[in-house]
């Protein structure tokens, strides 16, 4: 009977089916909307194509008439390309590739039509025949042949990309989602294959099933585990046959046993076989169900066990890292994991603190198993952090990958997300604050967390709660005892300073004191005797002279002293002024030695000056710099015993890296040198090494010391200019006389600097400054 054809009942069947799907889908909130509206494209398509063949049957069935078979035949194969280029985007979607973008349709589009334009002969081709057996037109075999490269080339893509991200992937979960996949791929390939060989029952049959399969998956979170499945099978299908095998030798032996006895009751003969087959085969039975079990399952974790062990081990711990360390141990040996980490979790109020979810989390690794995860935030809006917030449930990587909740995610989020490589995050709660997660990685088995491991999970993120809470209060207790020290210290410090800078300030009064009261009463005592002197008419020319000397010689020693104290006011404003023009260094320093050369004289000490004919002219403030050197030698005078040296030596130095030129001063003696702890402190104001009371008004005295004002002007002056100034010594030691060496660096400023400060006159020292 016609009507019975079985190619047209299948392919009635599967149009049905296709047409209950799309309806049902259209109904459906799929986990992936953009693959849940291909799926529907593809199933159109798949009616289209249906439609197509079920019309070219019943037209060769001679059921229905004035429909072209040629005709109908080219468009089934116009459709199963559309259907290979289909799933080919429905696996892009699938395995979250981007699948070449709009370039996959392009090439797709490109294929059909250039199929349709040859296949169909629009652009009016003459018909060449090739006799081989019958007559074959050779633009149709062309035209099948390019449809069929595009669709061998989508299918082949999609077949490569699956098994690929089979390869990849590591989580279980969406590896057994890859294989449920993968079956549909596979069927879906042969079922269009055979479709395209004309094999139209077998090829519906399995096109149908990979519709289903593909449908199934993208419909369906929580799939069935197919390798918890396959094992479960083995052990069932090894169990009924050692069982008929046991039951079945149980029996030949009791047959054996009672067979001279066959006079007896067949009841008692039934009774003492039930009873030695329950006394023996079903505990043996119990034994090879567990050793089968085991062999084929794997070795399980005993929860109740893992439970007391677990709260033993970690009750009595304080150190964060020792209990993260024990946590992710037991953890790992448990359940045997690959990596994992203990995790704190703080909450940072936002701009808004008024506003809901508007601060973020700030996430610590603590230590782990393989991995320390890298401190990072997540907004308090975020999904996974609002799921682990208010649902306070186990989440898996593979519910943030596939569940729309976790959608709107960032996409540096979702990579940092990804990044840590883990299976599952169990937030940890004490006292209904959020304070920690437990994040672990894939099983070593391959496994997934199933169902019991996650409450399991759970139940020791609870006991893990207490312990956590505790460590965190003991480190805020050390941290904060580490501040307190801290604290101390810099308080003890700080104390120390102003203990040296008060007694500064009281060493500064009392040499300020001296230092102007010597010239002062030198003013009072000459005018006291001048005046005497004139009122008894006594006062003779050479005498009033050499008085009059002696009262400006302290008049300008008291300018001294204020000048240097109004310097030191100008540096600490930063109002002190260079005067700028070409000097020449040798000519500066020439001009210092020699304003103390008696000095040095009548200390018996000898002086060397060395490298200054051939330094370069700079731009600076020949005064302030003279000041600078004066200030040095002078230095160097008073810290050498008599019989010392004081050596001068200049040298033109080059950066090599911006290939600036820079001129060295170094004023070296033969000294007491300076202890470590004071070469930067004899640049502070009001300091001197020493005893104060050992401070002398000489110039040049041994161990002689001024206010205490002559270093920290010095460098002053040098800073203003773009230099450096420090100190070296290897020490201070008045028997072998280590001495002591102070370094001037100061920039050489370009021939154009040079002209344009001659063209202003003076520049500020903000101008001053090496750029």
């Amino acid at each position: 009977m016609q009507y019975a054809d079985p190619t047209f009942l299948v392919l009635s069947l599967a149009g049905i089916v296709y047409l209950v799907m799309f309806v049902v889908i259209l109904r459906t909130r799929s986990l992936r909307e953009h693959a849940v509206r291909l799926l529907q494209i593809f199933l159109l398509a798949s009616i289209a194509w249906i439609v197509s063949q079920a019309l070219l049957r019943l037209t060769l069935l001679g059921l229905l008439a004035g429909f072209d078979t040629y005709a109908l035949e080219r468009i089934g194969v116009y459709l199963l390309l559309m259907l290979a280029v289909l799933f080919y985007k429905l696996t892009c979607l699938f395995e979250r590739r981007e699948g070449s973008g709009l370039y996959g349709w392009i090439v797709g589009a490109v294929f059909l039509a250039v199929g349709v334009v040859v296949y169909e002969n629009l652009l009016g081709l003459p018909d060449f025949l090739m006799p081989v057996g019958q007559s074959v037109i050779v633009r149709w075999l062309v035209g099948f042949a390019i449809l069929v490269v595009g669709w061998g080339l989508y299918m082949g893509g999609t077949v490569v990309m699956t098994a690929n991200t089979y390869r990849r992937v590591t989580s279980p979960l969406h590896k057994n989602r890859n294989k449920y996949w993968s079956l549909a791929v596979v069927l879906a390939v042969i079922g269009q294959g055979l479709l395209l060989a004309r094999a139209y029952l077998p090829g519906t049959l399995l096109q149908l099933l990979a519709v289903i399969s593909a449908a199934f998956v993208l419909l369906t979170f929580n799939l069935p585990d197919l390798r918890l499945a396959a094992r479960k099978s083995g052990v069932y299908l090894v169990m009924t046959v050692i069982t008929v095998l046991l039951y079945t030798g149980g029996f030949y032996v009791a047959q054996a046993l009672f067979k001279p006895m066959s006079t007896s009751s067949p009841l008692l003969v039934g009774l003492v076989l039930a009873i030695g087959l329950a006394a023996l085969l079903n505990p043996l039975l119990g034994l090879v169900q567990r050793f089968i079990h085991r062999l084929i399952v794997g070795f399980q974790y005993d929860a109740s066990r893992t439970l007391s062990e677990y709260s033993m081990s970690i009750s009595n711990i304080l150190e964060m890292e020792l209990l993260a360390t024990v946590v992710v141990g037991l953890i790992s040996e448990a359940m045997e994991i690959t990596h994992g980490a203990l995790i704190t979790t703080s909450y940072q109020e936002g701009e808004n603190p008024w506003e809901e979810n508007s601060g973020t989390y700030l996430f610590r690794s603590i230590s782990g198993v393989g991995q320390v995860m890298p401190e990072s935030r997540l907004a308090a809006r975020n999904p996974v952090a609002y799921y682990l917030r208010r649902e306070r449930q186990p989440l898996t990587q593979y519910d943030i990958d596939l569940l729309p909740r976790f959608r709107s995610m960032e996409s540096d989020e979702r990579a940092w997300v990804s990044s840590l490589k883990m299976d599952v995050y169990v937030p940890i709660y004490a006292k209904d604050e959020w304070i920690g997660i437990l994040a672990l990685g894939p099983k070593i088995s391959g496994d997934r967390y199933f169902d019991e491991d996650l409450m399991l999970l759970k139940t020791l993120a609870d006991q893990t709660a207490v312990a956590l809470e505790n460590a965190r209060l003991y480190q805020n207790l050390k941290d904060r005892n580490a501040d307190n020290e801290r604290l101390n210290l810099e308080l003890k410090t700080a104390n120390q300073e102003l203990a040296r800078l008060d007694q500064a300030k009281s060493d500064f009064i009392n040499i300020a004191s001296h230092e102007l009261r010597t010239p002062l009463t030198q003013v009072i005592g000459y005018n006291d005797i001048l005046g005497e002197m004139l009122k008894g008419e006594s006062l003779q020319p050479a005498m009033g002279a050499q008085m009059i000397g002696s009262v400006r010689k302290a008049a300008r020693r008291l300018e001294e002293i204020v000048d240097t104290m109004f310097d030191v006011s100008k540096l600490d404003t930063h109002t002190l002024d260079l005067m700028q023009a070409p000097v020449s260094l040798a000519s500066i320093l020439s001009v210092s030695v020699d304003h103390w050369k008696q000095g040095m004289d009548e200390r018996n000490q000898t002086h060397s000056v060395r490298g200054l004919a051939n330094l370069p002219t700079i731009l600076a403030d020949g005064k302030r710099l003279g000041q600078v050197f004066s200030n040095l030698i002078q230095n160097a005078i008073k810290s050498t015993p008599d019989g010392g040296q004081v050596r001068v030596v200049g040298r033109t130095l080059e950066d090599e890296n911006s290939h600036k030129q820079f001129i060295e001063i170094t004023v070296a003696d033969t000294g007491i040198g300076i202890a470590a702890e004071d070469l930067e402190r004899i640049f502070d104001k009001f300091y001197r090494v020493g005893n104060v009371l050992l401070h002398s008004t000489g110039n040049t005295k041994f161990k002689g010391a001024g206010p205490g004002l002559g270093l920290t002007i010095a460098r002053g002056i040098v800073d203003a200019h773009g230099g450096r100034m420090w100190a070296e010594s290897s020490g201070h030691d008045e028997e072998t006389c280590p001495g002591a060496k102070f370094h001037v660096l100061l920039p050489v400023r370009r021939i154009e600097d040079i002209v344009s400060a001659l063209s202003i006159g003076s520049v500020s020292t903000e101008n001053a400054v090496l750029k």
